[in-house]
């Protein structure tokens, strides 16, 4: 079992910020176009469809958060309701997903940081790389509340620059030169069927990451309690904000659909030059804080493995001063350094929502397991109606997986059974 010698800083602040920045990332300044041109005029209800499934699946995360102090997340919740090796698997996906995630951010980030230069060059993208994963590894080095901090900056910046955007668009929607509506310009009508659910997917990207509030609950000053709040109030907030910019950035820039940086034209579609450079430079923020987000998580996941060992030990050593897990956050430093500066990890990317479906569903039967033979186990948090929602977020899972691409499922199965070795080793 795991020693609590973790040191417990995080606030419910730390922890809302952690969870906004972990879902606020690059995929809402891409999506609304790509969104558009599947959906049509339904676009605008994508995001609040997408904000109930992970609802559903969220408060069986809240449930869970309530019981459990220690470090770890969904990685915790399985291992206790469904054996070592369960907890190993997800454990093992929560942590290469994350080193891969990690560096394809730290890559983006390059990309867009050399978008400012005069000059593009190879070498330049890879220094912004280095100096970017480095960096936030020595914050986290020195502490979680550094680390936090970090993120804090991080995300206050980023809902900032959206925050402008909503607001100044929401003005333009009918302007007097050139009235546009949402239900008017180059955006194709609405489909339905096997479009829809593949918008679905594609708009969950925007969502995956609200897991990540429960893994470093070892180093919160009150997890049972604000894990559950943090979990609603992100949802929320997250669901409100997507919709909004979805609405403003149909009604503003007739061609969306057909935008790549959609955000980024829409705002310079009715804020002029000074509207593209807001929103490039939000994109800046936000890739950088979910580079930091994973600097904080991703070591923790590691971390989780081998205290419990099923990794080898020594990335279980706590630093003396700083209570950080040193030699676990050098690992990751060293691992996603080597693949941003390759760059043939960029396909992998796409599993990252099959990744996450793989800790969504232990963690809906973990809720099912743990009630009926841990009744007595205390809860700060329990979802009313019984095993409906559970229940129901099974069924959600099993509907998102059958909608994913085998090839994504092809490599994640492939990946499961790279880190089987590791287990049987260590058992």
């Amino acid at each position: 079992m795991q020693k609590h010698e973790l040191k417990r800083v995080l606030g419910f602040f730390d922890v809302a910020c952690l969870g906004i920045n972990s879902v606020v990332g690059a995929g809402i300044f891409l999506l609304p176009g790509q969104l558009a041109g599947l959906a049509g005029h339904d676009a605008v209800w994508v995001f609040p469809a997408c904000g109930v499934l992970c609802f559903v699946i969220a408060l069986c995360f809240a449930e869970l958060g309530g019981r459990y102090r220690a470090t770890g997340g969904a990685y915790l919740y399985a291992r206790e309701a469904l054996g070592p090796i369960a907890g190993f698997l997800v454990g093992w996906m929560m942590w290469l997903s994350s080193i891969i995630g990690w560096a394809s951010v730290a890559s983006g980030f390059s990309l867009y940081a050399g978008y400012f230069l005069p000059t593009k060059s190879s070498w330049i993208s890879n220094l912004f790389a280095v100096l970017l994963v480095g960096g936030l590894s020595t914050i986290n080095y020195f502490g979680i509340k550094p680390g936090a901090r970090t993120i804090n900056f991080f995300t206050v910046g980023k809902l900032l620059s959206l925050f402008i955007f909503s607001v100044v668009g929401l003005f333009f929607i009918h302007g007097n030169d050139s009235p546009v509506s949402i239900w008017e310009g180059e955006i194709p009508p609405a489909v339905h069927g096997d479009n829809f659910s593949a918008t679905i997917i594609m708009a969950l990207y925007a969502y995956t990451g609200f897991e990540f509030i429960a893994v470093p609950a070892g180093e919160m000053r009150h997890p049972q309690r604000d894990i559950p709040r943090a979990l609603f109030f992100v949802l929320m907030f997250v669901t409100g904000l997507y919709v909004t910019i979805q609405i403003v950035a149909a009604g503003t820039f007739p061609a969306l659909a057909s935008s790549d940086k959609p955000l980024a034209d829409a705002a310079q579609h009715f804020m002029g030059k000074t509207g593209g450079i807001l929103i490039g430079a939000g994109a800046l923020l936000s890739i950088g804080g979910i580079n930091a987000g994973i600097a904080l998580t991703s070591p923790r996941s590691l971390y989780a493995l081998a205290v419990d060992g099923f990794l080898p030990r020594i990335f279980s050593r706590l630093h003396r001063t700083y209570h950080t897990p040193y030699l676990a956050i050098l690992l990751n430093t060293v691992l996603t350094l080597a693949l941003s500066l390759t760059g043939s990890f960029k396909y992998l990317i796409a599993a990252s929502v099959m990744v996450s479906i793989l800790q969504y569903l232990p963690t809906c039967l973990a809720v099912i397991i743990l009630r009926r033979y841990r009744a007595e186990q205390p809860r700060s948090y329990m979802i009313p109606g019984g095993y409906a929602v559970p229940v129901t977020g099974l069924v959600i899972c099993g509907w998102l997986i059958y909608h994913v691409e085998l090839t994504v499922i092809a490599a994640t199965t492939i990946a499961i059974v790279l880190s089987l070795p590791f287990y049987f080793h260590r058992r």
